[in-house]
Protein backbone atom coordinates (compact mmCIF):
# COMPACT_ATOMS: atom_id res chain seq x y z
CA UNK A 1 0.00 0.00 0.00
CA UNK A 2 1.23 3.37 -1.17
CA UNK A 3 1.34 6.19 1.20
CA UNK A 4 1.71 9.93 -0.30
CA UNK A 5 1.84 13.63 -0.34
CA UNK A 6 -0.92 15.04 -2.29
CA UNK A 7 -2.36 18.57 -3.17
CA UNK A 8 -6.26 17.65 -3.18
CA UNK A 9 -9.06 15.17 -1.92
CA UNK A 10 -12.09 14.97 -3.44
CA UNK A 11 -14.88 12.26 -1.71
CA UNK A 12 -15.98 9.95 -3.89
CA UNK A 13 -17.20 6.10 -3.90
CA UNK A 14 -14.01 4.59 -3.55
CA UNK A 15 -12.32 7.73 -1.61
CA UNK A 16 -12.99 8.93 2.08
CA UNK A 17 -12.35 12.22 2.46
CA UNK A 18 -10.98 12.60 6.39
CA UNK A 19 -10.66 16.24 7.84
CA UNK A 20 -8.70 16.84 11.01
CA UNK A 21 -10.40 19.40 12.97
CA UNK A 22 -9.09 21.44 15.53
CA UNK A 23 -11.20 22.51 18.45
CA UNK A 24 -12.69 26.08 17.65
CA UNK A 25 -11.98 25.82 13.91
CA UNK A 26 -14.09 26.35 11.12
CA UNK A 27 -14.87 23.64 8.67
CA UNK A 28 -15.72 24.63 4.70
CA UNK A 29 -16.49 21.25 2.70
CA UNK A 30 -17.15 21.28 -1.12
CA UNK A 31 -20.33 21.86 -2.86
CA UNK A 32 -22.54 18.63 -2.92
CA UNK A 33 -21.24 18.08 0.79
CA UNK A 34 -24.52 17.80 3.24
CA UNK A 35 -24.86 21.51 4.91
CA UNK A 36 -23.30 22.28 8.11
CA UNK A 37 -26.63 23.25 9.53
CA UNK A 38 -27.88 19.69 8.81
CA UNK A 39 -24.68 18.10 10.86
CA UNK A 40 -23.38 20.95 13.27
CA UNK A 41 -25.07 19.81 16.11
CA UNK A 42 -23.63 16.53 15.97
CA UNK A 43 -19.92 17.43 15.90
CA UNK A 44 -19.07 17.64 19.16
CA UNK A 45 -16.28 19.64 20.56
CA UNK A 46 -14.59 16.45 22.44
CA UNK A 47 -11.23 15.43 21.40
CA UNK A 48 -11.15 12.51 19.50
CA UNK A 49 -14.47 12.38 18.49
CA UNK A 50 -15.83 11.96 14.75
CA UNK A 51 -18.94 12.80 12.34
CA UNK A 52 -19.24 10.62 9.16
CA UNK A 53 -21.40 12.64 6.41
CA UNK A 54 -22.83 10.73 3.96
CA UNK A 55 -24.12 12.16 0.41
CA UNK A 56 -25.18 10.69 -3.29
CA UNK A 57 -23.12 8.06 -4.82
CA UNK A 58 -21.15 6.87 -2.28
CA UNK A 59 -19.39 9.88 -1.03
CA UNK A 60 -17.80 10.28 2.33
CA UNK A 61 -15.72 12.91 4.47
CA UNK A 62 -15.16 12.35 7.82
CA UNK A 63 -14.85 14.79 10.77
CA UNK A 64 -12.44 14.31 13.46
CA UNK A 65 -11.92 16.49 16.30
CA UNK A 66 -8.28 17.10 17.70
CA UNK A 67 -7.42 19.71 20.49
CA UNK A 68 -7.05 23.44 20.63
CA UNK A 69 -4.13 24.81 17.33
CA UNK A 70 -2.03 25.08 19.87
CA UNK A 71 -2.30 22.30 21.63
CA UNK A 72 -2.31 19.52 18.94
CA UNK A 73 0.66 17.41 19.04
CA UNK A 74 1.81 14.64 16.95
CA UNK A 75 -0.26 12.08 18.62
CA UNK A 76 -3.29 13.56 18.51
CA UNK A 77 -2.94 13.23 15.08
CA UNK A 78 -1.87 10.34 14.36
CA UNK A 79 -4.87 8.50 16.70
CA UNK A 80 -7.08 10.86 14.50
CA UNK A 81 -5.59 9.43 11.46
CA UNK A 82 -5.97 5.61 12.81
CA UNK A 83 -9.46 6.59 13.13
CA UNK A 84 -9.89 7.40 9.44
CA UNK A 85 -7.88 4.63 8.28
CA UNK A 86 -9.93 2.30 10.55
CA UNK A 87 -13.42 4.45 8.92
CA UNK A 88 -12.04 4.20 5.71
CA UNK A 89 -11.82 0.02 5.50
CA UNK A 90 -15.21 -0.45 7.16
CA UNK A 91 -16.84 1.39 4.03
CA UNK A 92 -14.77 -0.07 1.89
CA UNK A 93 -12.88 2.74 0.45
CA UNK A 94 -9.67 2.19 -1.87
CA UNK A 95 -8.51 5.77 -1.10
CA UNK A 96 -8.15 7.53 2.32
CA UNK A 97 -7.12 11.39 2.02
CA UNK A 98 -6.41 12.60 5.34
CA UNK A 99 -6.18 16.42 5.12
CA UNK A 100 -4.36 17.92 7.60
CA UNK A 101 -5.71 21.72 5.95
CA UNK A 102 -6.61 23.02 9.45
CA UNK A 103 -3.45 22.85 10.92
CA UNK A 104 -0.24 24.71 10.75
CA UNK A 105 2.25 22.91 8.28
CA UNK A 106 4.05 20.77 10.17
CA UNK A 107 5.72 17.82 9.15
CA UNK A 108 5.91 15.99 12.41
CA UNK A 109 2.36 16.17 11.60
CA UNK A 110 2.56 14.78 8.22
CA UNK A 111 4.76 12.19 9.11
CA UNK A 112 2.19 11.60 12.35
CA UNK A 113 -0.40 10.70 10.02
CA UNK A 114 1.29 8.50 7.55
CA UNK A 115 2.20 6.71 10.69
CA UNK A 116 -1.27 6.24 12.11
CA UNK A 117 -2.77 5.53 9.26
CA UNK A 118 -0.23 2.70 7.97
CA UNK A 119 -0.51 0.90 11.28
CA UNK A 120 -4.24 0.59 11.72
CA UNK A 121 -6.29 -2.02 10.65
CA UNK A 122 -3.88 -4.40 11.83
CA UNK A 123 -5.48 -8.77 12.54
CA UNK A 124 -3.83 -9.49 15.36
CA UNK A 125 -5.19 -13.40 13.81
CA UNK A 126 -1.50 -13.95 12.17
CA UNK A 127 -2.81 -17.89 12.16
CA UNK A 128 -6.20 -17.64 10.93
CA UNK A 129 -7.91 -18.35 7.83
CA UNK A 130 -9.91 -15.13 7.59
CA UNK A 131 -8.17 -13.20 8.56
CA UNK A 132 -8.86 -9.71 7.65
CA UNK A 133 -7.32 -8.19 4.73
CA UNK A 134 -6.85 -4.22 3.95
CA UNK A 135 -8.95 -3.36 1.05
CA UNK A 136 -7.66 0.21 1.10
CA UNK A 137 -4.69 0.48 -1.72
CA UNK A 138 -3.94 4.07 -1.20
CA UNK A 139 -3.11 6.67 1.68
CA UNK A 140 -2.77 10.63 1.03
CA UNK A 141 -1.63 12.91 3.20
CA UNK A 142 -3.29 16.32 1.68
CA UNK A 143 -3.48 19.79 2.88
CA UNK A 144 0.26 19.33 4.98
CA UNK A 145 2.16 21.76 2.07
CA UNK A 146 4.77 20.60 -0.60
CA UNK A 147 8.36 21.04 1.41
CA UNK A 148 10.66 18.63 0.91
CA UNK A 149 10.97 17.85 4.51
CA UNK A 150 7.18 17.06 4.31
CA UNK A 151 7.49 15.09 1.72
CA UNK A 152 10.47 12.88 3.49
CA UNK A 153 8.00 13.64 6.39
CA UNK A 154 5.01 10.97 5.10
CA UNK A 155 7.94 8.55 3.65
CA UNK A 156 9.20 8.28 6.82
CA UNK A 157 5.78 7.67 8.78
CA UNK A 158 4.99 4.99 6.07
CA UNK A 159 8.68 2.89 6.47
CA UNK A 160 7.77 3.24 9.84
CA UNK A 161 4.62 1.88 9.83
CA UNK A 162 5.97 -1.13 7.53
CA UNK A 163 8.70 -1.79 10.36
CA UNK A 164 6.29 -1.84 13.03
CA UNK A 165 3.40 -4.04 11.52
CA UNK A 166 6.54 -6.58 10.43
CA UNK A 167 7.69 -6.41 13.54
CA UNK A 168 4.14 -6.94 15.58
CA UNK A 169 3.57 -10.16 12.83
CA UNK A 170 7.21 -11.76 14.51
CA UNK A 171 5.52 -10.70 17.89
CA UNK A 172 1.91 -12.70 17.60
CA UNK A 173 3.76 -15.96 15.88
CA UNK A 174 3.72 -18.64 18.82
CA UNK A 175 6.80 -20.43 19.30
CA UNK A 176 5.85 -24.07 17.38
CA UNK A 177 6.36 -21.60 14.30
CA UNK A 178 8.90 -19.26 15.14
CA UNK A 179 11.55 -20.95 16.43
CA UNK A 180 15.34 -20.06 16.73
CA UNK A 181 15.87 -21.17 12.52
CA UNK A 182 12.95 -19.78 11.38
CA UNK A 183 13.58 -17.07 13.06
CA UNK A 184 16.82 -16.59 11.16
CA UNK A 185 14.98 -17.88 7.83
CA UNK A 186 12.94 -14.65 8.14
CA UNK A 187 16.42 -12.55 8.85
CA UNK A 188 17.74 -13.93 5.59
CA UNK A 189 14.68 -13.49 3.65
CA UNK A 190 14.53 -9.76 4.32
CA UNK A 191 18.29 -9.08 3.28
CA UNK A 192 18.01 -11.12 -0.20
CA UNK A 193 15.44 -8.59 -0.92
CA UNK A 194 17.82 -5.92 -1.24
CA UNK A 195 20.87 -5.40 -2.62
CA UNK A 196 22.11 -3.13 0.32
CA UNK A 197 21.56 -5.98 2.60
CA UNK A 198 23.38 -9.06 3.56
CA UNK A 199 23.27 -11.52 6.40
CA UNK A 200 24.70 -14.67 7.77
CA UNK A 201 24.18 -16.97 10.48
CA UNK A 202 26.38 -18.37 13.38
CA UNK A 203 25.00 -22.00 14.38
CA UNK A 204 25.90 -23.45 17.79
CA UNK A 205 28.86 -25.21 16.95
CA UNK A 206 30.41 -21.54 15.33
CA UNK A 207 29.06 -19.91 18.75
CA UNK A 208 31.19 -22.37 20.55
CA UNK A 209 34.29 -21.91 18.89
CA UNK A 210 33.65 -18.46 19.58
CA UNK A 211 33.44 -18.98 23.06
CA UNK A 212 29.70 -17.73 23.57
CA UNK A 213 29.48 -20.26 26.80
CA UNK A 214 26.58 -17.16 28.44
CA UNK A 215 24.44 -17.71 25.18
CA UNK A 216 24.61 -21.33 25.17
CA UNK A 217 24.20 -21.81 28.57
CA UNK A 218 20.62 -21.05 27.79
CA UNK A 219 19.96 -22.92 24.89
CA UNK A 220 21.29 -26.34 26.24
CA UNK A 221 17.50 -27.54 27.64
CA UNK A 222 16.02 -27.10 24.47
CA UNK A 223 15.61 -29.26 21.56
CA UNK A 224 15.74 -25.90 18.83
CA UNK A 225 19.26 -25.17 18.04
CA UNK A 226 19.97 -21.52 19.32
CA UNK A 227 21.31 -19.29 15.85
CA UNK A 228 22.93 -15.72 16.28
CA UNK A 229 22.21 -13.49 13.23
CA UNK A 230 24.20 -11.34 11.72
CA UNK A 231 22.67 -8.45 9.07
CA UNK A 232 24.08 -5.82 7.18
CA UNK A 233 22.88 -2.45 5.75
CA UNK A 234 25.14 -0.67 3.63
CA UNK A 235 24.19 2.48 2.09
CA UNK A 236 24.82 3.09 -1.91
CA UNK A 237 27.24 6.25 -0.76
CA UNK A 238 30.11 6.53 1.66
CA UNK A 239 28.56 5.76 4.71
CA UNK A 240 28.92 8.39 7.55
CA UNK A 241 29.39 5.90 10.53
CA UNK A 242 29.09 2.33 11.88
CA UNK A 243 26.31 1.60 14.43
CA UNK A 244 24.97 -1.67 15.75
CA UNK A 245 21.54 -3.06 16.73
CA UNK A 246 21.16 -5.84 19.09
CA UNK A 247 17.50 -7.40 19.84
CA UNK A 248 17.11 -10.22 22.22
CA UNK A 249 15.62 -13.01 20.10
CA UNK A 250 14.23 -15.22 23.01
CA UNK A 251 11.71 -16.95 20.75
CA UNK A 252 9.91 -18.87 23.99
CA UNK A 253 10.68 -18.58 27.58
CA UNK A 254 9.89 -21.01 30.32
CA UNK A 255 11.99 -19.55 32.55
CA UNK A 256 13.89 -22.63 32.50
CA UNK A 257 14.48 -24.42 35.38
CA UNK A 258 13.44 -21.66 37.26
CA UNK A 259 10.29 -21.76 35.96
CA UNK A 260 7.76 -19.04 35.10
CA UNK A 261 3.89 -19.44 36.84
CA UNK A 262 1.82 -20.70 34.58
CA UNK A 263 -0.72 -18.22 34.49
CA UNK A 264 -0.48 -16.13 30.96
CA UNK A 265 3.00 -18.12 29.91
CA UNK A 266 1.32 -18.62 26.66
CA UNK A 267 2.33 -15.08 26.02
CA UNK A 268 5.92 -15.77 26.55
CA UNK A 269 6.29 -15.72 22.88
CA UNK A 270 6.48 -12.09 23.05
CA UNK A 271 10.36 -12.56 24.59
CA UNK A 272 11.84 -11.78 21.32
CA UNK A 273 10.69 -8.24 20.45
CA UNK A 274 13.82 -6.72 20.64
CA UNK A 275 14.68 -9.35 18.14
CA UNK A 276 11.61 -8.27 15.92
CA UNK A 277 12.17 -4.52 16.70
CA UNK A 278 15.34 -4.97 14.92
CA UNK A 279 14.20 -6.97 12.00
CA UNK A 280 11.37 -4.71 11.62
CA UNK A 281 13.95 -1.62 10.58
CA UNK A 282 15.54 -3.83 8.35
CA UNK A 283 12.33 -4.89 6.54
CA UNK A 284 11.91 -0.69 6.41
CA UNK A 285 15.30 -0.54 4.79
CA UNK A 286 14.91 -3.17 2.27
CA UNK A 287 11.82 -1.09 1.14
CA UNK A 288 14.05 1.73 0.56
CA UNK A 289 13.91 3.70 4.07
CA UNK A 290 16.30 6.25 4.41
CA UNK A 291 19.91 5.72 6.15
CA UNK A 292 23.09 7.19 5.78
CA UNK A 293 25.09 4.69 7.93
CA UNK A 294 26.45 1.57 7.63
CA UNK A 295 23.97 -0.51 9.89
CA UNK A 296 24.76 -4.03 11.57
CA UNK A 297 21.71 -6.35 13.12
CA UNK A 298 22.38 -8.98 15.19
CA UNK A 299 19.77 -11.31 16.64
CA UNK A 300 20.53 -13.70 19.96
CA UNK A 301 17.14 -16.52 18.95
CA UNK A 302 17.18 -18.76 21.60
CA UNK A 303 14.91 -20.75 23.23
CA UNK A 304 14.56 -21.31 27.12
CA UNK A 305 13.48 -24.80 28.62
CA UNK A 306 13.88 -26.85 31.38
CA UNK A 307 14.75 -30.12 30.86
CA UNK A 308 17.00 -33.12 31.74
CA UNK A 309 20.03 -30.75 29.97
CA UNK A 310 18.73 -27.64 31.16
CA UNK A 311 21.14 -24.90 32.73
CA UNK A 312 20.72 -24.72 36.82
CA UNK A 313 20.49 -22.43 39.54
CA UNK A 314 24.18 -22.06 40.75
CA UNK A 315 26.07 -23.14 37.65
CA UNK A 316 28.77 -20.66 36.63
CA UNK A 317 29.71 -20.42 32.96
CA UNK A 318 32.07 -18.08 30.74
CA UNK A 319 31.16 -15.96 28.30
CA UNK A 320 33.02 -14.37 25.07
CA UNK A 321 34.82 -11.80 27.03
CA UNK A 322 36.18 -14.63 29.67
CA UNK A 323 34.58 -13.63 32.26
CA UNK A 324 32.58 -16.41 34.10
CA UNK A 325 29.26 -15.78 35.41
CA UNK A 326 27.28 -17.20 38.38
CA UNK A 327 23.36 -18.47 36.98
CA UNK A 328 21.24 -17.69 39.92
CA UNK A 329 18.14 -17.75 38.10
CA UNK A 330 17.44 -19.64 35.15
CA UNK A 331 14.48 -17.18 34.36
CA UNK A 332 17.07 -14.00 34.36
CA UNK A 333 18.25 -15.86 30.60
CA UNK A 334 17.82 -12.49 28.23
CA UNK A 335 21.01 -10.72 29.70
CA UNK A 336 22.78 -14.41 28.83
CA UNK A 337 22.13 -13.96 25.32
CA UNK A 338 22.84 -10.69 25.14
CA UNK A 339 26.15 -10.80 27.10
CA UNK A 340 28.08 -12.82 24.36
CA UNK A 341 25.76 -10.76 21.68
CA UNK A 342 27.33 -7.39 22.94
CA UNK A 343 30.32 -8.47 23.19
CA UNK A 344 30.88 -10.38 19.55
CA UNK A 345 29.37 -6.58 18.12
CA UNK A 346 31.86 -4.73 19.67
CA UNK A 347 34.81 -6.77 19.48
CA UNK A 348 34.18 -8.26 15.83
CA UNK A 349 32.00 -5.20 14.66
CA UNK A 350 33.71 -2.07 16.61
CA UNK A 351 31.03 0.27 15.42
CA UNK A 352 30.69 3.76 16.54
CA UNK A 353 27.78 2.79 18.77
CA UNK A 354 25.78 0.19 19.99
CA UNK A 355 21.62 -0.02 20.67
CA UNK A 356 20.49 -3.09 22.28
CA UNK A 357 16.81 -3.54 22.88
CA UNK A 358 15.00 -6.03 24.53
CA UNK A 359 12.09 -7.40 26.89
CA UNK A 360 14.40 -8.13 29.54
CA UNK A 361 12.98 -7.28 33.23
CA UNK A 362 9.57 -7.36 34.08
CA UNK A 363 10.88 -4.89 36.84
CA UNK A 364 10.57 -2.10 34.47
CA UNK A 365 6.29 -2.56 34.48
CA UNK A 366 7.20 -2.16 38.47
CA UNK A 367 9.33 1.19 37.87
CA UNK A 368 7.32 2.49 34.69
CA UNK A 369 4.05 0.97 34.49
CA UNK A 370 3.34 0.56 30.47
CA UNK A 371 3.97 4.01 29.30
CA UNK A 372 7.38 4.03 28.98
CA UNK A 373 10.45 1.88 27.94
CA UNK A 374 13.35 2.07 30.27
CA UNK A 375 15.90 3.40 29.00
CA UNK A 376 20.11 3.38 30.40
CA UNK A 377 23.69 3.35 29.42
CA UNK A 378 27.10 5.06 28.90
CA UNK A 379 26.67 7.50 26.14
CA UNK A 380 24.49 10.21 27.29
CA UNK A 381 24.24 12.14 24.11
CA UNK A 382 23.15 8.85 22.65
CA UNK A 383 20.50 8.87 25.31
CA UNK A 384 19.60 12.09 25.10
CA UNK A 385 18.33 11.92 21.27
CA UNK A 386 16.72 8.60 21.35
CA UNK A 387 14.68 9.90 24.26
CA UNK A 388 13.68 12.78 21.89
CA UNK A 389 12.76 10.89 18.86
CA UNK A 390 11.30 8.16 21.13
CA UNK A 391 8.66 11.07 22.34
CA UNK A 392 8.34 12.26 18.51
CA UNK A 393 6.96 9.27 17.19
CA UNK A 394 4.83 8.15 20.42
CA UNK A 395 7.10 5.80 21.71
CA UNK A 396 8.01 7.55 25.22
CA UNK A 397 11.79 6.25 27.17
CA UNK A 398 12.38 6.97 30.66
CA UNK A 399 16.59 7.11 31.98
CA UNK A 400 17.15 4.57 34.91
CA UNK A 401 20.61 5.39 36.61
CA UNK A 402 23.75 3.24 35.71
CA UNK A 403 26.44 4.12 37.99
CA UNK A 404 29.70 1.94 39.36
CA UNK A 405 27.94 1.87 42.92
CA UNK A 406 25.27 -0.26 40.92
CA UNK A 407 27.44 -2.26 39.17
CA UNK A 408 29.30 -3.16 41.95
CA UNK A 409 26.06 -4.95 43.21
CA UNK A 410 26.68 -7.45 39.99
CA UNK A 411 30.15 -8.63 41.28
CA UNK A 412 29.72 -12.45 41.97
CA UNK A 413 31.04 -14.77 45.28
CA UNK A 414 32.09 -17.73 43.26
CA UNK A 415 32.64 -16.23 39.87
CA UNK A 416 33.18 -12.58 38.04
CA UNK A 417 29.73 -11.88 37.92
CA UNK A 418 26.62 -12.79 38.96
CA UNK A 419 23.04 -12.38 36.83
CA UNK A 420 20.65 -11.24 39.46
CA UNK A 421 21.64 -8.33 42.35
CA UNK A 422 21.10 -10.16 45.78
CA UNK A 423 17.82 -10.79 47.42
CA UNK A 424 16.42 -7.58 48.62
CA UNK A 425 18.41 -4.90 46.68
CA UNK A 426 15.60 -3.86 44.37
CA UNK A 427 16.45 -2.17 40.95
CA UNK A 428 15.86 -5.05 38.67
CA UNK A 429 15.75 -3.23 35.77
CA UNK A 430 18.97 -1.32 36.53
CA UNK A 431 20.52 -5.21 37.78
CA UNK A 432 19.74 -6.02 33.98
CA UNK A 433 21.55 -3.12 32.29
CA UNK A 434 24.43 -3.14 34.95
CA UNK A 435 25.05 -6.97 34.06
CA UNK A 436 25.19 -6.43 30.04
CA UNK A 437 27.30 -2.99 30.88
CA UNK A 438 30.21 -5.28 31.53
CA UNK A 439 30.07 -6.78 27.62
CA UNK A 440 30.27 -3.65 25.70
CA UNK A 441 34.20 -2.76 26.23
CA UNK A 442 34.18 0.66 25.59
CA UNK A 443 31.89 1.11 23.07
CA UNK A 444 29.59 3.88 23.78
CA UNK A 445 26.36 1.55 23.97
CA UNK A 446 21.82 2.20 24.67
CA UNK A 447 19.85 -0.56 26.37
CA UNK A 448 16.77 -0.29 25.86
CA UNK A 449 14.18 -1.88 28.37
CA UNK A 450 11.05 -2.54 26.30
CA UNK A 451 9.60 -5.42 28.72
CA UNK A 452 6.95 -3.00 29.84
CA UNK A 453 5.70 -1.85 26.65
CA UNK A 454 6.28 -4.30 23.90
CA UNK A 455 2.77 -6.54 25.19
CA UNK A 456 1.06 -4.39 27.13
CA UNK A 457 -0.20 -0.15 26.84
CA UNK A 458 -2.72 2.02 26.16
CA UNK A 459 -5.24 1.17 23.36
CA UNK A 460 -4.95 3.26 20.45
CA UNK A 461 -6.96 3.64 16.98
CA UNK A 462 -3.89 2.13 15.71
CA UNK A 463 -3.01 -0.39 18.22
CA UNK A 464 -4.54 -2.66 21.19
CA UNK A 465 -3.70 -5.77 22.41
CA UNK A 466 -0.69 -8.37 21.63
CA UNK A 467 2.50 -7.58 19.68
CA UNK A 468 3.19 -3.73 19.92
CA UNK A 469 6.26 -3.59 17.72
CA UNK A 470 7.35 -0.91 20.06
CA UNK A 471 11.33 0.91 19.03
CA UNK A 472 11.08 -0.06 15.68
CA UNK A 473 9.78 3.19 14.98
CA UNK A 474 12.55 5.29 17.28
CA UNK A 475 15.34 3.55 15.78
CA UNK A 476 14.59 4.34 12.14
CA UNK A 477 14.30 7.93 13.14
CA UNK A 478 17.97 7.18 15.13
CA UNK A 479 19.48 5.85 11.85
CA UNK A 480 18.30 8.75 9.61
CA UNK A 481 19.10 11.33 11.99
Amino acid sequence: MRTILSDSAAASRSELHAILVPAGAKVSLPSGAPDARTWKADFSDSAGSSLMLRADGGKRWLLIRLPRSKDVCNEDVRNAAGVARNAAEKCEKTTLSVDLGLLANNAGFAMAASEGAGMAFYDHGVCKADRKKAGLKKIQIVGAGSAKATKSAVKHGMHGAMANLFARDLQNLPANILNPKDFAKRARKVCASSPKLSCKVLGEKKMEELGMGSLLGVSIGSANEAQMVHMVYKPGRKAKGKIALVGKGLTFDTGGISLKPSGKMEDMKFDMSGAAAVLGVFHALAKGAECPYEVHGILGCVENMPGSKAQRPGDIVTAMNKMTIEVHNTDAEGRLVLADCLTYTARKIKPDVIYDMATLTGAAIHALGHLHSAVLGTDQKAINRVMELGAEVGEPLWQLPLNDDYRDLTRGKYADLQNLFNPGEGAGTIAGACFLSYFVDDVPWVHLDIAATAWNGPSRSYMSYGGRGVIARTMLAVLRD
